[in-house]
């Protein structure tokens, strides 16, 4: 949910000459509109480096506060803990002024409102009001003194309520359905269900209006235990039968949800329909925008104008949790336990209808398709099992079904994305630069904020990292419900992007956030992705920072020094799962937890992939194999793709269910099974139930031990097939093949499937540690040698899974290593705020093992590498071996590749150098970067630089600026620059 980052370094700067100090804000050439770029006489801040430029904020969490901040002098309590931080705008400013910060964020979010009063009451002072506006203009002015401009959050669908309204009529609207029985000789029926008043999220409360009820009758025919057939021609509205009695004496409050019993009843229609089944569907009014409306980008793009109108300085567009309306509480607002809303406004069924046919112009009755686990009124045991509703019987009916609530989900996604990149290309394109939006989607993660029975689980993290009996419900079906379930997508709005999967106390243990990461920022135009976290005790932090710190996911500065802000490299390239919930609503947004990948929706894949040579490139990264975990819909024309990267010397490995139909509904389970040279075993459901199962492998695989099959959910089904000539059988389930592997002829690739769900938990969560989805992939040659050194295997990504130390390599060709963190259990309170005293305990309690790296003569990466220090390191040399960058901690020295490197007589604290890349350097500037903390003198080798006269300084108290200078002197026989280093260096 929050992603705050705090850094404070002191840099040393090494410049060959002496300037006169000027800061200018200036452009950076971009494919749209310049970047708004920070630059001194010392060094340049473009693309992430910008993320290390200080911000000053102000979050407020009531109405009255933002009026109080148009009084400069006025105090105002701007904590985010339960310690009061009193202070004053003018306050504010002039420290910022005095630490170079050049943006402010003003931004509003009710989470924090546990740690000091908030409002309960819907707010009035929204962004996109004219009183709200003229207020900010009022506090821009004033900052506007410091040199000081705004990052505002305005330019969010949660902060745009009431003014679309009043200007156009339109607004949000949700659908809420209950499936019920009916009479179908007299019509009678009744139903009970929960009227929601009020939602709430990090923007506040809002209030719903109940705008109309609509009541449908239908026959169903059961089609095996789990999907009954309902034809959408044979539904009948019968809403003129409806009436609505209200329980005032049974109401629900969970935080800032509040809802009302009522009975929706009515009789009669019969001559209409003998319908026996209902389902009743409540239409919400909800103050926000009709995402889909033609006036939509009109009224965004006027809003825009209103704020440069006002003369509001903008540098940003704070978009923490970018999504549209909807109750933030995880597990506490459903029916019949199912997450039972979806934003279904008149835009939004115009634009479905155009897309895929008139017969979604009313998309009331085909809330019945999202209707799961509902038939608590039935007369078998199958009350309480998750059935679904498919348009017509067999595996065509699920299949057409499944992909219909893809559409949905996928429009609503790509249609309220693309509304805010467009009005934030407009937005930039009158002010002249880019607007840094530096945030995340989503409110929630999967699996962090999935549900689990833990009543009774010891630990309750331990079942977070695979699915077990104890799994019941994914939040991803919130979360694509309130369009932000694609991290892919929204990262053409964010800038860099982001995710908050470790929040809440959850580690990730498994990396898969950290992954998810690197993912989102290599295709992200400032290519460097965050997985923040927050809820341990500092000491945890600082060891789960190191791992960010290696895996380059929004580095310490120092890393991001000798890493050039860049992710690692990975090898492998994941689909991300996203038409998993189209499928079964109960999950969601994995199918393994695995941090050893890059990921990527089909749909990215399609849109950015180049596929030549056996190699898949997207952007500066390639990948030699390929695997999918559950692709149903694949978008029209990727499987062509994917033939041709196979038939060139791909691997693609592709998991789960065969693909049938494509997301345009064309059948090419032909072209599929070509690809693997296999025939499907057609069954009348998708996919077998083999709980409690083992696969056993064969040929290629035989090596590895049988795995079992934990549940009967479909994430876990079997697909039986039968291998074709070449084709040959690598798994089977007792009698089934479920697994096969074809080599390409002439130089291809493997096309390998599997069909089964191949487990895997680093951490070993359940009591031991699984491994078969990385087994498979080393057994294909997935994570592929140097070359340096004969028969070893020195890649980084099958070293980390096989020693006691994450190591990672960039795109520069640094290396970096830091100690696994998946062995340590969650076992402490998750709460943002923390209390020192608790978390000392805590740590006491745990017994941390030392944070030690201890490396002799170890083989990474075409590195020999000699090494003792802690938390984490990294180095990078250039193409003659030479050290050019480091970043350590507690240590002294390092060897490489047999040349010994010594920086200290003594281990420093901390020490980290690198030359200033070419994108951030200016003319006369600064040549390296460093960073230590100790005493004593810093010997730096610079076998890398040529120069006659240098000056070395500290950075001053405004960032790229000059301080005091510091005493060194420089060997030029050696190349050894030799830093005394003093307190305040």
């Amino acid at each position: 949910m929050r992603s705050l980052f705090f850094y404070q370094t002191k840099l040393i700067f090494l410049c060959t000459t002496i300037f006169s100090l000027t800061i200018n804000f200036s452009s950076y050439p971009s494919k749209d509109v310049p970047q708004h770029i920070y630059e001194t006489p010392i060094i340049r801040y473009v693309g992430p480096w910008l993320f290390h430029l200080p911000k000053a904020h102000i979050i407020i969490v009531r109405d009255d506060e933002l009026r109080t901040l148009t009084d400069p002098d006025k105090e105002i309590n701007i904590s985010l803990t339960p310690q009061p931080q009193i202070t004053t705008l003018r306050k504010i400013c002039e420290d910022a002024q005095k630490r170079g910060v050049r943006t402010l964020i003003i931004a509003f979010d009710h989470f924090f409102s546990q740690y000091r009063p908030g409002q309960d009451t819907p707010r009035t002072l929204t962004p996109d009001t004219d009183e709200y506006i003229q207020l900010m203009s009022q506090i821009s002015k004033f900052t506007e003194q410091y040199g000081i401009g705004l990052e505002l959050s305005f330019l969010t669908p949660l902060e745009l309520r009431t003014e679309f309204t009043k200007q156009t009529g339109e607004s949000g609207q949700w659908m809420q359905f209950v499936k019920d029985i009916r009479d179908p000789e007299t019509g009678a029926y009744s139903v009970n269900l929960f009227k929601h008043k009020q939602w709430a999220n990090n923007k506040g409360s809002i209030n719903l209006e109940l705008a109309e009820v609509k009541v449908f009758a239908f026959n169903e025919q059961r089609f095996g235990n789990q999907y009954r057939a309902v034809l959408p021609q044979t539904i009948t509205e019968i809403s003129e039968t409806a009436q609505i009695e209200e329980y005032s004496g049974i109401n629900v409050k969970r935080g800032d949800f509040l809802a009302t019993k009522i009975r929706v009843y009515g009789k009669g229609a019969v001559e209409k329909t003998k319908g026996d089944k209902i389902l009743v569907v409540l239409i919400y009014k909800t103050p926000e925008m009709d995402y889909f409306s033609e006036n939509a980008f009109p009224f965004l793009k006027s809003l825009c104008d209103k704020y440069l109108e006002a003369g509001i300085k903008l540098h940003g567009l704070y978009s923490d949790e970018i999504h549209i309306q909807q109750d933030w509480a995880y597990h506490s607002h459903h029916e019949r336990g199912q997450f039972n809303l979806r934003y279904v406004s008149p835009g939004f069924q115009k634009v479905f209808a155009q897309k895929y046919g008139n017969e979604y112009s009313n998309l009331a009755p085909y809330m019945l398709y999202f209707v799961q686990g509902q038939d608590i009124f039935i007369e078998d045991l199958s009350a309480h099992q998750p059935v679904q509703h498919i348009i017509y019987p067999g595996l065509e009916g699920i299949l057409r079904t499944a992909l219909f609530r893809a559409r949905y989900y996928r429009l609503l996604q790509n249609g309220v994305a693309d509304l805010f990149v467009s009005a934030k290309k407009y937005l930039e394109g009158k002010i002249g630069h880019q607007l840094e939006a530096r945030a995340h989607a989503t409110w929630a993660e999967s699996p962090t904020c999935d549900y689990w029975n833990r009543n009774t689980c010891e630990k309750f993290w331990n079942y977070a990292y695979e699915y077990t009996p104890e799994f019941i419900w994914s939040n991803t079906v919130h979360q694509a419900s309130s369009a932000c379930y694609d991290y892919f997508k929204w990262g053409e709005f964010l800038t860099g992007n982001g995710n908050d999967h470790p929040e809440g106390g959850f580690l990730d243990r498994n990396y898969f956030g950290l992954a998810l990461a690197c993912s989102t920022g290599n295709i992200n135009e400032y290519y460097n992705s965050y997985c923040a976290h927050w809820g341990m005790p500092p000491e945890i932090s600082n060891r789960r920072q190191a791992l960010c710190d290696v895996f380059g996911a929004n580095p310490w500065l120092p890393f991001a020094m000798v890493e050039d802000f860049r992710h690692r490299v990975s090898d492998v390239l994941i689909l991300y799962p996203l038409d998993l919930v189209a499928v079964d609503e109960r999950f969601g947004s994995w199918m393994i937890q695995y941090g050893y990948a890059d990921y990527i929706t089909s749909e990215k894949l399609l849109e950015l992939g180049e596929f030549e040579n056996g190699k898949c490139k997207i952007k500066d990264r390639e990948y030699k194999t390929i695997v999918a975990l559950f692709e149903p819909f694949p978008p029209a024309g990727l499987l062509e793709k994917l033939q041709t990267f196979v038939d060139t010397g791909g691997n693609l490995i592709w998991s789960g269910p065969p693909s049938y139909l494509n997301f345009d509904g064309e059948r090419i389970i032909d072209k599929w099974s070509e690809i693997f040279g296999i025939n499907v075993e057609i069954n009348q459901s998708l996919g077998c139930s083999a709980s409690g199962k083992e696969i056993e492998f064969l040929n290629d695989l035989s090596h590895l031990p049988p795995m079992p099959i934990l549940t009967n959910f479909p994430v876990d089904y079997i697909y039986p097939i039968t291998p074709l000539e070449p084709a040959r059988p690598i798994a089977k389930c007792k009698d089934k093949i479920v697994g096969s592997v074809k080599q390409i002829d002439n130089g291809g690739g493997k096309a390998i499937y599997l069909g089964f769900r191949p487990r895997d938990n680093q951490c070993g969560s359940l009591g031991k540690e699984t491994r078969w989805l990385f087994d498979i992939l080393c057994s294909f040659n997935a994570y592929t040698p140097s070359g340096k050194f004969q028969d070893y295997n020195d890649n980084p990504e099958y070293l980390t899974r096989n020693s006691k130390y994450v190591m990672t390599r960039f795109p520069n060709g640094a290396i970096a290593i830091a100690p696994h963190l998946k062995d340590l259990e969650e076992d402490w309170e998750g709460g943002f705020a923390r209390d020192p005293e608790r978390d000392k305990r805590i740590i006491e309690r745990l017994n941390l093992p030392p944070n030690t790296i201890e490396l002799n003569e170890t083989k990474i990466w075409g590195h020999t590498i000699t090494y003792v220090g802690t938390r984490a390191v990294a180095f990078r040399v250039d193409s003659s071996y030479n050290l050019i960058a480091f970043a350590g901690s507690n240590s002294k020295e390092i060897t490489i590749d047999g040349k010994n490197y010594v920086f200290s007589e003594t281990p420093l604290n901390f020490v980290g150098w690198a030359p200033v890349p070419e994108e951030r350097k200016v003319a006369n500037g600064a040549i390296m970067t460093a960073i230590a903390s100790g005493s004593g003198t810093l010997s730096i080798p610079m076998t890398h630089f040529n120069f006659d006269n240098y000056t070395t300084y500290t950075e001053g108290s405004i960032p790229g600026t000059i301080g005091e200078t510091i005493p060194s002197e420089f060997n030029s026989s050696e190349k050894i620059l030799k830093i005394t280093l003093t307190p305040s260096a």
